[in-house]
């Protein structure tokens, strides 16, 4: 018995990381067919939503939540929504490949928060943990430090290190704001559903508004959009938490990369050179050392 579940455990994390990797694959094809990126969010957030909350019913998952988890949810929602846009935007600049490979720091994000603001120690495996996703993300983003890098490069970047930033910010808040012993599928489903508010209320004033499902083959898309990266990878996460616990679970995404890296070449046409894989390996490793260093196998955040 013992056996099967940690199969299922195994099954269910690489699912997970797998699934999510499939980010760009149903999300870059629509915002080349013209759909900005608000309203692909606003898609992605109704049709995930939709999907939850079906396996939470099915899974008889307790919707209630009281007025003191609401303003908790609410903080986490708009992390996640800045965390869902700038990922977004990234891949309007760089390769989404690499947009997803220097996305996945966020645990050495977490780390410097921890020491900066609360006081944990600086551990020369944490040290060395940063200098190479340091420079892992110049070795993938193709940043040429002597100069010369354009514009749309760098916004690219920053993008994709400021929704690495706002995902580790809300991961070091779920604990502290006591909402990390809620059901994870109910804790996702809220966090769509109030980041689905907002962006409803955010986007009538951007430039190109709240845009319509142009064809039945882009609203096909973002209904995968909303079942694969989305869905299926928070539920088979759970089952990854469930059956091996965090820390193994949290090894497994470190798939994540590799997949999203091998998605771009070979199905959006995304190029990738020997110098960006030596900077996945230094990133994968960096994130490792990092999941390993932790003691304890509390159950992470739901993915964004």
């Amino acid at each position: 018995m013992k056996t099967k579940q940690r199969t299922r455990g195994f099954v269910g994390a690489i699912v997970s990381a797998c699934t999510f990797a499939l980010l760009p694959l149903f999300s870059v094809p629509v915002m080349n067919a013209g759909m900005e990126t608000p309203s692909v969010l606003i898609c992605r957030f109704i049709f995930g939503s939709i999907f939850i909350l079906a396996g939470m019913i099915y899974m008889r998952v307790d919707l209630k939540i009281s007025l003191s988890d609401l303003w908790r949810l609410v903080i986490l929602a708009v992390l996640n929504d800045v965390t869902a846009l700038t990922q977004f935007y990234s891949f309007k600049f760089i390769d989404s490949g690499a947009a997803i490979t220097i996305f996945s720091v966020y645990p050495v994000f977490t780390c410097l928060i921890m020491v900066l603001f609360f006081h944990e120690k600086l551990t020369l495996r944490t040290a060395v943990a940063i200098v190479l996703a340091v420079v892992g993300v110049g070795a993938v983003s193709g940043i040429n430090l002597g100069g010369g890098s354009d514009a749309a490069l760098l916004n690219g970047i920053t993008l994709a290190l400021g929704a690495g930033l706002s995902y580790s910010l809300y991961m070091v808040l779920v604990p502290i704001l006591r909402v990390g012993s809620m059901n994870s599928l109910k804790l996702t489903f809220y966090v769509f559903v109030l980041g689905l508010g907002f962006l409803l209320i955010f986007t009538p004033f951007t430039p190109a508004g709240i845009q319509p499902v142009g064809s039945w083959k882009v609203g096909a898309t973002l209904l995968l959009l909303g079942l694969v990266p989305t869905a299926i990878s928070n539920f088979t996460l759970i089952v990854g938490l469930r059956n091996i616990g965090s820390t193994l679970t949290s090894i497994l995404g470190d798939l994540e990369p590799p997949v999203a890296m091998t998605v771009g070449v070979l199905v959006l046409g995304e190029s990738v050179t020997a110098v960006q894989v030596a900077g996945l390996v230094l990133i994968v490793l960096a994130v490792s050392i990092i999941i390993l260093k932790k003691n304890g196998d509390t159950a992470p955040a739901p993915a964004d």
